[in-house]
């Protein structure tokens, strides 16, 4: 389930908007404070308790993701890998409230689709509540499609809309 968008050691992704820059690089163990922190200042619902962050952050079937804007925290990804299946899933991206529209999403949504692409993934799926507008439009912008709604989803009884991004090799 993404939870929303409200808005490289020797591979990093780079985006810049004029003078600032968003660098991306893979997440491990000591990122669990900073992950953390902006999960918490991201989300008031659908957020991930910490012991499950540390959870997920070790499991080799998980892509962690953190942005760095200038040099700060700004922001994550959460992709996970299921064991024979090409179709990677992004579970969740938050950015920081401190650095929304700054291009964050877009260099954590390129980095994930390129590394899922290395990992063998054809296709890169997510969830999203269709009340999400700001993510609706941050994923139909990246080139995902809508190919599910499913009734219910969430706990609060909103559905989800599934959507999908083919990736290139």
């Amino acid at each position: 389930m993404v939870t929303g968008v409200f808005m490289k050691s020797a591979s990093h992704h780079s985006a810049t908007d004029g003078t600032r820059q968003s660098k991306v690089r893979q997440a491990g163990p000591p990122d669990i404070d900073i992950i953390d922190r902006i999960e918490s200042r991201s989300f008031t619902k659908d957020r991930f308790p910490r012991r499950n962050l540390r959870r997920v952050l070790n499991s080799p079937a998980t892509l962690f993701l953190v942005a760095e804007h200038d040099g700060a925290p700004a922001g994550y990804a959460m992709v996970l890998f299921r064991k024979g299946s090409a179709v990677a899933r992004l579970y969740s991206i938050a950015v920081d409230p401190d650095f929304r529209g700054q291009g964050v999403a877009e260099s954590l949504l390129a980095e994930s689709a390129r590394r899922s692409t290395l990992r063998g993934a054809d296709r890169l799926r997510l969830e999203l509540r269709p009340s999400n507008a700001a993510a609706m439009r941050l994923y139909d912008r990246a080139g995902f499609v809508v190919f599910e709604r499913k009734s219910g989803y969430y706990d609060d009884g909103e559905d989800a809309v599934r959507m999908e991004l083919t990736l290139s090799p």
